[in-house]
């Protein structure tokens, strides 16, 4: 194996923001970032390439890239955040003077993606006390569908290989579908107890008459909600090597909690057979992100089924709040995420479908925390965005497509429950076998 590419990166701090996004560029361009800040060392040093950060302005052959104060500590004003169009379109902000062709520093708009800077101050939360997507800078200027750090990353690997001819190009990878599932509810009408009672009767007070006979008179038919087989199937079908499914094991007093807890036996064999297949991950219930204790105990009830270490986990409605509930997670030793998508919109949260480690912007330091970005959710694209099927899938499907030159995962969020027509879901099962389909490698 040849070995790495280095680049010198010549600096006058070697504050955590740079040293993070210098890092986090290693995936996207594939070379290492060595940070310096004494001149005659990096003189000295061999590597392929080498990067000035201003103030610094190093030999002529050097790349010079701009820097703004962001990156050492500072915080950004309205006017850093203004956006202007690039080239093809691209957005851009933190306006800095103009050097070797770049008048934007492009490592500052890649940590505010990636650090979500803007979710640690004031914002208008929605129902849920969530931050929502019309709050975001991606939304309120119209790049949210767009993979902005790639193209950023990508703005500055061009930059360094205008300049050193020789450098590597990237191995370009192929996109790798990822379909995770929240299991919230396993069945529409078997063990609901008292729940499952209620439901039937509002059915039928609501005139959903059909709903309540097939729930009281003629339970033997398939459930409409146990779809594990049907997924399960479609995925070897389709050749989806790597679904992840997130469970749901809060307590029940919660009403946005419907899963009975304790689970059946019937359940935990499902969750064993998948484990042993898959990876799972825990689901903390909607009030963890408000109650951190909860944590612990919901992660050690699938560590107890499983016999397995509880590693990756995704919040119920997408709730958390910077920075209290990624700490709480990583105290309950979870290393993976995957709630980094929005409810109310489509797109990338953080601008970019790559994994990132999460960076606590309070403490300054990155964490072993991974987060996983996820495109979309079925329940954003029927009832926030209103979208029929078809449309549906063509929206998923183009922000496939605008990941063609960078290649990496394409994550999207299903519920098991998003196929059952009898609860207003017609048409759904037949488009999502077309988008596994298109997106699997069959």
């Amino acid at each position: 194996m040849p070995p790495e590419t280095v680049i010198a990166v010549l600096s006058s701090h070697r504050h955590p923001r740079l040293r993070y996004v210098l890092k986090e560029l290693r995936t996207q361009l594939g070379f290492r970032f060595q940070l310096m800040t004494e001149l005659t060392k990096w003189q000295e040093v061999t590597a392929h390439a080498k990067v000035t950060l201003l103030p610094y302005a190093g030999p002529e052959l050097a790349v010079q890239w701009p820097a703004h104060s962001f990156l050492s500590g500072s915080h950004p004003t309205s006017s850093d955040l203004q956006v202007n169009r690039g080239d093809n379109d691209l957005p851009l902000f933190f306006s800095v003077p103009q050097i070797q062709g770049l008048s934007h520093d492009y490592l500052a708009m890649i940590f505010f993606s990636l650090s979500r800077y803007e979710e640690y101050g004031d914002f208008t939360a929605d129902q849920h006390h969530r931050f929502p997507a019309s709050e975001s800078h991606a939304a309120r200027n119209g790049y949210l569908h767009l993979p902005v750090v790639n193209l950023w990353a990508k703005k500055l690997g061009d930059s360094l290989r205008n300049r050193f001819t020789n450098l590597p190009a990237k191995k370009s990878s192929a996109i790798e579908f990822i379909p995770t599932y929240d299991i919230d509810l396993l069945w529409a009408w078997k063990y609901r107890g008292l729940r499952g009672i209620g439901a039937g009767l509002q059915d039928a007070l609501q005139g959903h008459f059909l709903r309540a006979w097939q729930r009281f008179v003629s339970p033997k038919q398939r459930d409409p909600y146990q779809t594990l087989d049907f997924l399960e199937g479609l995925h070897q079908t389709y050749a989806v090597a790597s679904p992840i499914y997130f469970w749901l094991l809060a307590d029940s007093t919660d009403r946005h909690d419907p899963n009975p807890y304790p689970i059946p036996s019937e359940q935990q064999e499902w969750m064993l057979r998948l484990a042993a297949k898959h990876v799972v991950g825990i689901h903390p219930g909607y009030p963890s992100s408000d109650q951190p204790a909860l944590f612990p105990i919901e992660t050690k009830r699938l560590a107890d089924i499983t016999g397995r270490a509880v590693r990756h986990s995704r919040q119920h409605f997408l709730r958390f709040r910077m920075p209290e509930t990624f700490r709480q997670l990583r105290l309950a030793g979870i290393t993976h995420d995957y709630s980094m998508g929005y409810a109310d919109a489509i797109g990338w949260r953080a601008g970019t479908n790559f994994a990132f480690s999460w960076y606590d912007l309070e403490r300054e330091e990155t964490t072993n925390l991974m987060i996983h970005p996820f495109a979309a959710m079925d329940v954003t694209l029927k009832n926030y965005l209103h979208l029929a099927p078809l449309a549906a899938k063509q929206s998923v499907l183009q922000l496939a497509a605008d990941l063609e030159p960078f290649g990496g995962p394409f994550m999207i969020l299903w519920h098991n429950t998003s196929f059952a027509e009898i609860y207003g879901w017609a048409g759904w099962q037949e488009m999502y076998v077309q988008l596994v389909s298109e997106l699997g490698d069959s």
